[in-house]
């Protein structure tokens, strides 16, 4: 921007910056002198007056204002209280709100440095109620110092500090929920952030101020002698009924919709001895809103975090056991694919060897040429039995051939239970039409080491195992054995193993053991719905 564009723009922004300046000014001083003006229904002075409505209007004025407008809001609140004393003809001490204006502009100045790095609203909130303490202690103490100097007692000092109190702790809270709700951002009942949207208000948590507003009206006017006793607890019921729907900004509408009411009871009935005792019951149902609203919402808050980070885990743990079904694809893969080569090259190598060496055995002539032959063909046998357990373990051949519930009677039957004196016995109700080929696998090797460990390890004589169909397959071993021992999972990876591939398929294990026997339990999920055959 050249220089002569820039002097021709200096007027327009003057213009401007001035006309917001004055709206800001004279919108401060309109609000402090009708506040003020309602506090002398509450307050016996103009002093006190000052401290009581008008101090938590400044403190919220001061926190969520930019800091060019505080020296004009001083300025103006100083003349407004010069002429307002004047005009009054109230004792020489009134010209204490000049001194209290000033504690104010320096009380904000230190108090934005911690204002400034707090977002979450329920530190704000503290920190809002923390400097309406602050403050109130400040105005008290000074007002008890200067009680011999301006011809005061230590009462009067009590009373302004209750009146500042009562001003901070009622309306610092209430103007900032009016700022974030109409100039900043909107909230929602009980959430815990603030979302940038157009203004909509929420017409029922006014609807139930002004209803619970109506009721506490009614009850004060016509019940006030038989209700007196209760009556903190009818006056705290809409602070709670707020604060646990709608969370902070309940409690503080519930607040001030109380304090409304409670003075207009002290003008109409006088309920109230004293206006000090009229203030304490403000400050205190204020305090308990705001105090319960903020724990509430935190609660929420903290309901909502607890809630996020379930999902962020359960989805971690999607996809952890994603992964790992993933894997055990794999590894089945890569075990058929090895079993395969397995069985077509080195049984096809075994088998000419044999050939050879039944060749060499005719075609020999002497006995060592024999024994030469024999020896090989030995050999090429225990290759071949070798080959074909390690084929067995890379993958069960009945289970391809035989399928499953024929490949599971197999290996009942070649554990030979009848010849180890244990009574066994097999319910076998599953569809393999249910179960995918992963699945499948998993299940017979559960089978297989489940069986081998009741045979070489529990001492069992009678054993039950049952295969059972349902939306989530079940299978269940029984044993009658020693039971497992108390350290099995640092002792053997078989069960271990179990546990990893059931856990990878989205199934559950569940083991029960004591010296009576075994229970284990083992739950897969099937691979689809189908109807039952008749």
């Amino acid at each position: 921007m050249s220089e002569l564009a820039r002097r021709r723009h200096i007027p327009k922004l003057i213009l401007t910056h001035g006309f917001s300046y004055t709206f800001a000014i004279v919108g401060y001083v309109i609000s402090w002198f009708c506040l003020w003006n309602i506090s002398l229904y509450l307050a016996p002075d103009v002093l006190l007056a000052g401290l009581l409505l008008p101090t938590g209007f400044k403190l919220a004025v001061y926190t969520l204002t930019t800091r060019k407008l505080w020296p004009w809001f001083t300025i103006a609140e100083i003349l407004l209280i010069c002429g307002l004393i004047q005009l009054t003809s109230e004792p020489f001490y009134s010209y204490l709100l000049v001194l209290f204006a000033c504690f104010n502009h320096a009380t904000a100045v230190v108090f934005q440095r911690i204002w400034r790095p707090l977002k979450i609203y329920w530190q704000r909130l503290l920190a809002l109620s923390g400097l309406a303490v602050s403050y109130a202690i400040i105005c008290g103490l000074t007002l008890l110092f200067l009680t011999k100097p301006v011809g005061l007692n230590s009462l009067y000092a009590l009373q302004g500090g209750i009146a500042a109190l009562t001003g901070g702790i009622l309306l610092a809270p209430f103007f900032y929920l009016v700022y974030d709700y109409l100039l900043r951002q909107v909230w929602q009942p009980l959430t815990p952030t603030l979302i940038h949207q157009e203004v909509t208000l929420r017409g029922s948590a006014l609807v139930w101020c002004l209803l619970f507003f109506a009721i506490g009206l009614v009850t004060e006017l016509t019940l006030l002698d038989q209700m007196k006793p209760l009556a903190l607890l009818i006056f705290l019921l809409p602070n709670i009924f707020m604060a646990y729907r709608y969370g902070w900004q309940g409690g503080v509408l519930a607040s001030v919709m109380n304090s409304i009411l409670l003075a207009t009871a002290r003008q109409v009935t006088g309920s109230f001895d004293s206006d000090l005792e009229l203030q304490t019951f403000i400050s205190t149902q204020a305090l308990i809103g705001l105090g319960l609203g903020i724990a509430i919402s935190r609660q929420y808050f903290l309901a909502q975090k607890l809630h996020q980070a379930n999902l962020d885990l359960e989805r971690e743990l999607a996809n952890k056991q994603q992964l790992a079904r993933q894997l055990v694809h794999v590894e089945e893969d890569i075990r058929k694919s090895v079993a395969r080569e397995l069985h077509d090259e080195i049984g096809q190598n075994i088998t000419a060897i044999q050939i050879q060496a039944m060749l060499t055995k005719r075609l020999a002539k002497d006995e060592q040429q024999i024994n030469i032959a024999d020896t090989t063909n030995e050999l090429a046998l225990r290759i071949h039995s070798s080959t074909k357990q390690l084929l067995k373990q890379l993958r069960p051949h009945a289970l391809d051939e035989l399928g499953l519930e024929s490949a599971i009677r197999q290996l009942v039957a070649e554990m030979k239970f009848t010849e180890r004196d244990i009574d066994f016995s097999l319910n076998f109700g599953i569809f393999a039409e249910r179960l995918d080929d992963i699945t499948a696998v998993t299940l017979y090797r559960i089978v297989q080491e489940l069986l081998n460990n009741t045979c070489k390890h529990s001492k069992a004589t009678q054993v039950q195992l049952s295969l059972v169909p349902g939306d989530r397959f079940s299978l269940e071993l029984r044993d009658n054995g020693v039971g497992l021992p108390q350290n099995w999972r640092l002792r053997g990876q078989g069960l271990r193993g179990i546990e990893e591939r059931i856990s990878a398929l989205g199934g559950t294990i569940t083991i029960h053991s004591n010296h009576l026997g075994s229970r284990i339990i083992v739950n897969l999920p099937t691979k689809h719905k189908t109807p039952l055959p008749i």
